[in-house]
């Protein structure tokens, strides 16, 4: 199992919430035969918990292969949550379905190559627009948990605040 970092949390809280979790990435590359301009295509199998504290490997370990293509894993990485992305993380929790994301660079033969794992769609966003390649897929149970306990207990969603209407003839009376 996981051991959680907890250093960050209060400390007379009964079961503080980890501050990280530890997670491995897999991806899968598929041959596409039947495709006229590319030969191969990428695509995010999961996130899983990391259950020892290993460094991050930039080298995939194969951990199956066929006819089709293989699965690859990437170990080491650190899942963190930041208060300065609290409204990110509610909206993610609020989507249909809620989403980790995986920031990769793209090597000199054109694959992934995982630097970052987020809870945050803001945070993958802006790495998106930054030129990365940014997969998604379905938030662990756990790290679902988790980050809805840390939203439950650090935000407040702002009130909405119905706008006047402005009315025909800009003075503010509405006949």
């Amino acid at each position: 199992m996981t051991q959680p970092n907890t250093d960050v949390h209060k400390r007379d809280a009964p079961n503080p919430a980890p501050q990280s979790f530890r997670v491995r990435v897999v991806m899968e590359r598929r041959n596409r035969p039947d495709a006229r301009w590319i030969r191969e295509s990428w695509h995010l199998i999961g996130v899983t918990l990391d259950p020892g504290a290993t460094e991050s490997s930039a080298n995939a370990q194969v951990i199956r292969a066929s006819d089709q293509g293989e699965q690859y894993l990437w170990s080491g990485f650190e899942v963190r949550l930041y208060r300065d992305e609290l409204e990110s993380y509610y909206h993610n929790l609020l989507a249909r379905e809620p989403k980790i994301f995986v920031v990769t660079h793209t090597d000199a033969e054109g694959r992934p190559e995982p630097f970052l794992v987020s809870l945050s769609y803001d945070e993958a966003n802006a790495y998106e627009f930054g030129g990365e390649v940014v997969y998604n897929a379905a938030i662990p149970p756990v790290l679902y948990a988790w980050v809805e306990q840390y939203v439950l207990e650090n935000y407040a969603p702002e009130p909405r605040i119905k706008r006047k209407r402005d009315c025909p003839g800009g003075d503010g009376s509405c006949t």
